[in-house]
C-alpha cells in the first residue's frame, strides 16, 4: 500500500509542477538526484521543500540545505527526499 500512495504522491507533484528526488549536499555543491539517476544542480532560485517524517513537505531555503550540519559535521539535509520548483 506504500508504494501506491507514494506513486499517487509523485503523480501529484509532477501535476503540480514540482520536481522530486534526494538531495545531494557535498563541500558546497547542492543538488537532486532524480529518479532518472541524473543529477540537478540548485541555486537559491530554487523552492525548496523537503518531506519530513510525517509525509508532509516542508519549505527550507537553499542557504540551510547548503550550510546545516550535524554535531557531527554531516549535511543534515543530504539524503532527504524534496521536491523543487
Amino acid at each position: 500500500m506504500d508504494s501506491l500512495s507514494n506513486s499517487l504522491k509523485n503523480t501529484i507533484n509532477i501535476m503540480d509542477g514540482y520536481i522530486t528526488g534526494t538531495l545531494i549536499v557535498n563541500g558546497g555543491y547542492v543538488g537532486m538526484l532524480l529518479e532518472d539517476g541524473s543529477e540537478k544542480e540548485l541555486n537559491n532560485a530554487h523552492h525548496i521543500e523537503v518531506r519530513n517524517s510525517c509525509g508532509a513537505y516542508e519549505y527550507v531555503t537553499y542557504g540551510q540545505v547548503e550550510k546545516a550540519v550535524s554535531t557531527d559535521g554531516w549535511a543534515l539535509y543530504a539524503g532527504l527526499y524534496a521536491r523543487i520548483k
